[in-house]
């Protein structure tokens, strides 16, 4: 096997004083390799106030590559350095390994035995006494150093990521003996009265599902009534000095992407965060060709990091999360969409909301706000829907410590808490919601995070209906994974947060479905003269409770939206509202769809094509 090395020569350093009054050994050697002793110091400065490692900070800087860097240490070690890719052993701890920044290779014939790539505490360790003047040793970067890491352990990882042989919870597992017998229990007598008396079966299952609907009603007004929250720069003393600041990963799930790939890159740019502290990582999938080839053409800054997520099933976000997950370096992790612009901010709001609460809080959600609703009436209704759920909703319900449903983006969440609960499940489309209740079955709250999130809308309705589809599936895929006991439910996640849940999944899954048939029969009594009749009959009671949930339920979908749209002062969408009803009928296609794809194809991710915004509401700052 052939590799691109550079032998040392005449001018290794090896034996040289590396120790300089004033500057860390890490980087005390750059000096000979014609970096200047007043940068140096500045850069050690720095290090020290915001508690980083020097070497660290000198890259994230860009005050040297970290290719750069590290041939340099390898003439300084008097070691052959390599910037090709390695052939590494398989098996060991990975992080352990990472640590270290050692591994043996595995390419007989080679002559190399060894590749070292250390970071921090092994750095100075290597530089103080470590192998010099071995031809059999060599040094590369980090980076590669990590990617061969992941290759050689592929089928492992591939496995671990996907959750197989993992005694928990999940997805894959699929509708229980249990949740068959309690499904034939009700579609059998349903089917069998169903063809005695169609009509009263129809007229009895709107009366059973008339509490659904009530729960979701009450929730969604409860949290209307709810008095907005006081703004985040009032509310949370966010101006943490750096050296208080955490690491923070940064993780971006990345799917033929191209389009959209300036766009993040300057977005994630944009973070106002100390470099040295930022771990950024985009998730790219090994057979996503066109897209490793346009992110190998882009000048990354230093602390972006590609990492390939091996082949496997299911191919999902999820599992791609997982993988940054094992790798994460940062006391919280984040979660972006390719197309996302986050408010440069967030982080620190977030890290400040962190470090001033109690260990329960797990996770912070921001707000998430549609840019692209110029593009047309379906990318309004979007925005209008957002506006209603991010900023009257999700803060409603979190200030009556009520759960959520999170948003699959813009979650902030702490690390330690994730890997507790053991990241998110592979095989469920709708990661976001079930992550969020596996973390509250734990004994984890979350909380709103007042900070927004620019997004970008489906650009055509065969997009956002594959998109919804996948949502509601989701929904159904954890409602399944956590009824399989709802008595453990109830006991770790209690009886109000459990109530809450079941209303926001079951509840909105149900009068999502039914949301027609209420309508329909609620037209046809207003035409005929029977709704809110004084009559006794089954079918007038009936025909009053579609009424009730009707009328009560529009004031409940309306009143959202549209104090949402006041408080982001987007009166334009306003509009819209006259079109709400026909987009929730729309959503109701969707839900009996996302059964349809269940039972064919339960783990089918549908992916959303970005990049093909035509418009944008803000600029600037969002």
């Amino acid at each position: 096997m052939s590799l691109r090395i550079d032998v040392p020569g005449q001018t290794s350093h090896f034996g040289r004083d590396r120790s300089l009054p004033g500057l860390p050994d890490e980087i005390a050697f750059l000096i000979r390799h014609g970096v200047s002793m007043a940068r140096l110091q500045r850069i050690a400065a720095r290090a020290a106030r915001i508690g980083v490692d020097p070497a660290s900070e000198a890259i994230a800087s860009g005050l040297v590559g970290e290719t750069a860097f590290y041939r340099a240490l390898a003439a300084e070690l008097g070691l052959p350095f390599c910037d090709d890719e390695l052939s590494l052993r398989a098996g060991g701890d990975l992080n352990a390994i990472l640590g270290q920044g050692i591994a043996p290779v595995a390419m007989p014939g080679s002559g190399i035995r060894l590749v070292l790539a250390p970071t921090g505490p092994a750095l100075r360790r290597m530089l103080a006494g470590g192998p010099h003047l071995r031809n059999d040793i060599v040094v590369t970067t980090p980076s590669l150093f990590a990617a061969a890491l992941r290759r050689a352990n592929s089928r492992v990882l591939a496995s671990r990521i996907a959750g197989l042989g993992l005694e928990r919870q999940s997805a894959r597992t699929g509708i229980s003996r249990g949740q068959y017998v309690t499904a034939g229990c009700c579609i059998g007598p349903t089917s069998f009265f169903g063809t005695l008396a169609p009509l009263e079966t129809i007229l009895l299952m709107m009366l059973l599902a008339g509490p659904f609907f009530l729960a979701v009603i009450f929730l969604r007004l409860a949290a209307v009534f709810e008095p907005p929250p006081v703004e985040a720069w009032r509310r949370i003393p966010w101006q943490v000095d750096d050296g208080r600041l955490p690491v923070y990963t940064v993780a971006v799930p990345l799917f033929r992407e191209e389009k959209v790939l300036p766009k993040l890159i300057k977005a994630l740019a944009a973070l106002d965060y100390p470099a040295a502290k930022l771990d950024i990582r985009l998730l790219v999938e090994e057979h996503d060709h066109g897209l490793r080839q346009a992110l190998a053409r882009c000048d990354l800054p230093p602390n972006v990091a590609v990492m390939v997520v091996p082949r496997g099933r299911p191919q999902t976000k999820p599992r791609a999360l997982n993988l940054a997950l094992l790798e994460a370096r940062g006391e919280i992790f984040t979660i972006y969409d390719a197309e996302d612009v986050p408010d440069p901010l967030q982080l620190r709001l977030a890290a400040a909301q962190f470090l001033r609460s109690p260990k329960d809080l797990a996770c912070l959600q921001a707000r998430l706000v549609i840019d692209n609703g110029g593009d047309g009436w379906l990318q309004s209704l979007f925005a209008l829907e957002y506006a209603g759920l991010f900023d009257v909703l999700n803060p409603g319900l979190l200030r009556l410590r009520l759960p959520i449903m999170l948003g699959g983006t813009s979650n902030h969440f702490r690390t330690s808490a994730l890997r507790e609960v053991g990241g998110w499940d592979a095989w469920n489309v709708t990661e976001d919601a079930d992550i969020g209740l596996r973390l509250l079955r734990a004994g984890y709250r979350m909380d709103d995070l007042p900070s927004r999130t620019l997004e970008e809308a489906p650009d055509s309705f065969s997009s956002w209906l594959k998109q919804r589809i996948r949502w509601n599936k989701g929904y159904v895929q954890t409602l399944i994974s956590h009824l399989r006991d709802p008595l453990a439910l109830l006991r770790e996640a209690g009886r109000g947060p459990t109530c809450a849940f079941l209303a926001l999944a079951l509840g909105g899954m149900v009068s999502s479905l039914l949301y027609p048939a209420f309508a329909v029969a609620v037209a046809a009594a207003a035409l005929d003269g029977s709704l809110f009749a004084a009559g006794k009959s089954f079918g007038d009671v009936a025909t009053v409770m579609a009424g009730a949930v009707t009328l009560s339920g529009s004031l409940a979908l309306l009143a959202a939206p549209t104090l949402g749209a006041v408080r982001r002062r987007a009166f334009g969408l306003l509009k819209y509202l006259p079109l709400l009803p026909v987009y929730y009928a729309l959503v109701s296609v969707a839900s009996w769809l996302a059964l349809v794809e269940y039972a064919r194809a339960p783990f089918r991710w549908n992916k959303t094509e970005h990049g093909m915004a035509r418009t944008s509401r803000y600029s600037g700052t969002p």
